[in-house]
């Protein structure tokens, strides 16, 4: 894909001697990436946290990117973080940028070593040496308790999901949490759909419409399902956290 090779050559060129590692996760590795639809997900190593001078030379090879590859502007997303900040993030700073979202500094926690410890389990590397190598494990205990945050609060978030690819992404963002936290799976979206479908064949219908809109590039116009994916959400949450012996908010 020419757009990674450009990623790649533009961030080794831009950050010499601070760039240790480019890894490419996500969708795309997992097999279930969707042409037009899924976004680049990107995790990049440095050897210290980035800062306002960094930005301002990260922000120029987005904006070169983006005026390269059009068909790939506001589709790619990437995380940029130091090799110190990942065993322990507390501290540290990291730069994101992702889809709706412009390139800034935030704070590094301990909810990000979820992504870090997938990209460890199966990123693959464009710079540097092997995932594997570079990032640390990351302990499960960690996942299923920043899973376990993420689930609590599901419920309240759904209720601004009122667009129908908000709602496919709420549906298809819970059926990954299930499988995970209920049933020991890590799955892609679209993988943890149809086991979903499956093992709750009551929620087969709506899980199905989440899945082909979001793989079948669904029609903006179309009016979503908000009741079910409401229920869907809500019941999903409480089923999970008391399953795993937390208190139903």
């Amino acid at each position: 894909m020419q757009v990674l090779d450009d990623l790649r050559d533009g961030w080794a060129a831009a950050l010499p001697g601070r760039l240790l590692g480019l890894y490419v996760h996500g969708s795309l590795v997992a097999g279930d990436f969707a042409p037009g639809r899924s976004d680049l997900d990107l995790l990049a190593v440095l050897t210290a946290d980035p800062g306002d001078r960094l930005l301002e030379v990260l922000a120029g090879l987005h904006e070169r990117l983006d005026r390269k590859h059009p068909e790939w502007a506001g589709r790619i997303e990437v995380e940029y973080v130091s090799i110190d900040a990942l065993p322990r993030p507390d501290g540290h700073l990291i730069a994101r940028v992702s889809p709706g979202e412009a390139l800034h500094l935030l704070p590094a926690t301990t909810h990000r070593r979820v992504t870090w410890g997938s990209v460890h389990d199966s990123g693959r590397s464009l710079f540097g040496p092997p995932a594997s190598e570079l990032l640390p494990a990351v302990e499960p205990e960690v996942v299923t308790a920043a899973l376990l945050d993420h689930v609590r609060d599901w419920p309240a978030w759904v209720e601004r999901m009122t667009a129908p690819g908000a709602q496919a992404y709420a549906v298809l963002t819970m059926c990954r949490a299930r499988q995970r936290l209920l049933h020991g799976r890590q799955l892609s979206k679209r993988q943890a759909a149809d086991r979903t479908a499956e093992t709750d064949p009551e929620w087969a219908g709506l899980v199905g419409w989440a899945r082909d809109w979001w793989y079948d590039r669904g029609a903006d116009t179309d009016p979503g399902r908000f009741p079910e994916v409401r229920a869907f959400v809500t019941g999903s949450s409480a089923t999970i956290l008391r399953e795993c012996g937390q208190s139903v908010p």
